[in-house]
């Protein structure tokens, strides 16, 4: 059963080589520094397992970690989806408004129902953790709108990544919220739930990762006809009657 914990650090160490073989690193450098990261912050919490007061200091800063590094992937994403849209400058807006609006129903919530783990450090991880979450769903929530409408094919990077955080985030903010309820009566199945539900958003990741992006080109790139080109059109059209 313990090989079980480690299956997302294996899929993590093949997301990561899918990323450098199709160089989707230059174009999505947090989400690769987030694989890596993740990669790294296994490897260190493994080495510290069998030392419970190193282990804890390493887990919560690494999920802190995982805060600040997920923050940054969704505004990566979201950057990326609006510049198809050529409506890039519209993130400035778009996902500052998302964030405060996660941290105020993180913060809200907490102010409800009191936490296990009192107003320490590690509350305020959690707190940001829930808003983290948060994000991510209300980041995929959008661009599951957006597609239809705006006719954008689904088989692009950033949709991938949204959906793989998006499902993560959906089961993780359910858990992690009985977590913060009940602290560590509720570790075990929290640990196992998040170990499948991550390992699932993992393996969405190498999928989409694993053929070469069609990149949709802007609306604002869009190459116009010039007028010698119209007047070929005409011409063919004249021909054709």
């Amino acid at each position: 059963m313990s090989i079980v914990w480690y299956i997302p650090t294996a899929l993590l160490l093949l997301l990561v080589f899918v990323l450098l073989r199709r160089g989707a690193y230059r174009a999505f450098p947090w989400f690769f520094g987030y694989a890596v990261f993740g990669v790294s912050a296994d490897t260190i919490r493994f080495v510290t397992r069998s030392h419970p007061v190193q282990y804890r200091s390493v887990y919560w800063w690494t999920e802190a970690g995982y805060d600040l590094l997920g923050i940054l992937v969704m505004y990566e994403v979201v950057r990326a989806v609006l510049g198809y849209t050529a409506r890039r400058s519209r993130v400035r807006v778009a996902f500052p408004s998302l964030l405060v609006l996660a941290v105020g129903l993180s913060l809200a919530r907490a102010h409800a129902i009191p936490s296990q783990f009192g107003q320490g450090v590690h509350f305020y991880i959690m707190v940001g953790e829930i808003a983290v979450r948060f994000v991510q769903v209300f980041v995929f929530a959008g661009l599951v709108t957006l597609v239809p409408l705006l006719g954008l094919k689904w088989r692009q990077y950033p949709f991938g990544v949204a959906a793989g955080f998006g499902l993560y985030a959906t089961v993780a903010l359910l858990v992690t919220t009985k977590l913060s309820d009940f602290g560590t009566r509720f570790i075990f199945l929290w640990s196992l739930t998040s170990v499948v539900a991550y390992s699932v958003a993992v393996l969405i990741w190498i999928w989409f990762f694993s053929v070469p992006q069609k990149v949709e080109p802007p609306i604002s790139q869009l190459s116009v006809p010039s007028p010698g080109d119209l007047n070929q059109y005409k011409d063919v059209l004249r021909r054709m009657r």
